[in-house]
């Protein structure tokens, strides 16, 4: 359970706002990145962003901001991450993934990145961006 729970509630309803409370609306969203999704049908879990932010996190928040979210608003609370297997962006080859970071149905981060070890992941933004 969030420990903040009213701050992070508060945090997702004042975030970029993108509903993501069925499958067809992350599929519209992932869509409208430039992505095309492979399987329909998205492997889930269920993960707690920490309360404190180590090098992973910390690096990993750098490229949620790049996309205007920010993980940090959400330390303490359970979201769940759908991942999404896609064609890989232009410029890129090998088997690509979109994770979108969820919380109260809202997203709130995620990447799109190589499954290949040591592979390029990239933010959640337009291709053409």
């Amino acid at each position: 359970m969030c420990v903040g729970f009213v701050f992070c509630k508060i945090a997702a309803v004042s975030n970029l706002d993108t509903d993501a409370m069925t499958n067809s609306d992350r599929l519209v969203f992932i869509k409208d990145l430039g992505y095309t999704v492979i399987n329909n049908e998205p492997v889930t879990k269920t993960v707690n962003i920490p309360e404190k932010f180590y090098d992973v996190y910390k690096n990993y928040n750098v490229l949620q901001q790049q996309a205007n979210y920010d993980l940090s608003l959400y330390k303490g609370c359970e979201a769940t991450i759908y991942t999404y297997n896609i064609n890989p962006p232009a410029k890129y080859t090998g088997e690509w993934v979109v994770n979108l970071i969820v919380y109260h149905n809202r997203i709130i981060g995620g990447d799109a990145s190589s499954t290949e070890f040591g592979g390029n992941m990239l933010p959640l933004k337009k291709q053409s961006e």
